[in-house]
């Protein structure tokens, strides 16, 4: 093939670059995408270590939600490339992580709602209460 792009009138630098541009490309691409992984991974572990997040400052600081965007992978073709696969097996160790933990949240949470509503009259309508104060 190089010779076949040599005879087309390509000199040695440029096919270098063709040699490693489709490489670069694929890296750059990887890099983004574990770019991305990696803040939603911080991300879950602060709210695990600050659930109430922002919501926890002063009261007298006002704090809108962020809106979360659902991200969805990219059409990558080809594996990882080989300088990007050691942050991608740690990547993926860090989420397993991080996914087990979510869960024990997850659990903690629906124990606590199990307490509250075993304690009666909590979730129940309220209804009329009348006081008689004259007799």
């Amino acid at each position: 093939m190089e010779t076949r792009l040599a005879e087309a009138g390509f000199n040695h630098a440029e096919l270098s670059l063709a040699a490693h541009a489709p490489t670069d490309t694929a890296l750059a691409a990887w890099t983004a995408i574990l770019d991305v992984l990696e803040m939603a991974v911080h991300a879950a572990e602060r709210t695990l270590n600050d659930p109430l997040g922002p919501l926890s400052a002063a009261p007298q600081s006002a704090v809108a939600p962020l809106a979360a965007e659902r991200w969805s992978p990219p059409a990558l073709t080809g594996p990882v490339p080989a300088e990007a696969r050691r942050r991608a097996v740690a990547l993926s160790a860090s989420q397993e992580r991080i996914a087990s933990r979510l869960e024990e949240a997850r659990m903690d949470v629906a124990r606590q709602l199990q307490a509250v509503s075993s304690v009666p009259g909590v979730g129940e309508s309220s209804g009329a209460v009348y006081l008689d104060v004259n007799g």
